[in-house]
């Protein structure tokens, strides 16, 4: 079975049965709740994070006919990519599906924020992604010319309009908007959709932490949940082929900021 192909109540039941998706910053949040609802559909997941104990943890929670396979990757390290790109390929030979939910955040007036973080984030939130996507483009065109590839890519509202004291995580931010835009024209021909997400605050762990630093009350069941995410970017992979996505804005429904 590939990406939107039609089937049986068989194929309703694990409708991405025989898929391969990778799935970033799946230690937490909405990369987590992404590798597991993929997984749960049918999927062969690999869900790569840097922390070991969550990664374990998110082995054991996985359910459903798919496979979730925990790789402890740094997306900065670019022998380690490299390495783990090859075993995929290997292994399976083609990705049907690539998320980019990881990244890196930092908030602070231009006069205040630091070059440090300002390369942090552009390595975690621009080169990272960008590395992956390009060393796997080759499965992906394998998936894509036998039915259809996706590449997800979990961006913020800040990918579209700025606030104060984001300037460096928004610049990094509008870099993937640009990259997923520029990317989709040339790769579509090769039945590789391109789709970006452009996300209000989420009940994730970094979200919590953003609010601690703001010095007001973190109220989750007020914001976007992680399986909100999920619920889309199974959607948008099971697409049928005739038809993309290629830009989503999604805010909570109740506002309490």
């Amino acid at each position: 079975m590939t990406a939107g192909s039609a089937g049986g109540p068989a194929a309703d039941a694990v409708p991405l049965a025989g898929h391969v998706a990778v799935v970033t910053g799946a230690s937490s949040g909405i990369g987590r709740a992404t590798a597991l609802r993929l997984a749960a559909d049918g999927a062969t997941v690999f869900a790569l994070g840097r922390d070991q104990a969550r990664l374990d943890g998110l082995g054991k929670e996985a359910t459903g006919p798919g496979t979730l396979l925990p790789v402890r990757l740094d997306l900065t390290d670019d022998a380690a990519v490299t390495a783990f790109v090859a075993e995929v390929t290997a292994r399976h030979g083609r990705v049907d599906h690539l998320v980019h939910s990881a990244g890196a955040y930092a908030s602070a007036r231009v006069d205040a924020a630091t070059l440090a973080d300002l390369d942090a984030q552009y390595l975690a939130n621009v080169r990272a992604p960008y590395a992956l996507t390009q060393r796997l483009l080759p499965a992906l065109r394998v998936a894509g010319t036998a039915g259809g590839a996706d590449i997800v890519v979990i961006n913020s509202t800040q990918g579209v309009r700025a606030g104060a004291g984001a300037s460096q995580f928004a610049a990094t931010q509008h870099a993937m908007r640009g990259f997923a835009d520029s990317l989709r024209q040339e790769i579509n021909a090769d039945g590789i959709r391109v789709a970006t997400i452009h996300l209000g605050r989420t009940a994730t762990p970094r979200q919590e932490t953003i609010y601690a630093r703001e010095g007001r009350e973190y109220a989750p069941a007020l914001l976007i949940q992680a399986e909100d995410v999920a619920d889309l970017v199974d959607y948008l992979v099971r697409l049928p082929p005739t038809a993309e996505i290629t830009e989503l804005h999604l805010r909570p429904a109740k506002k309490s900021y």
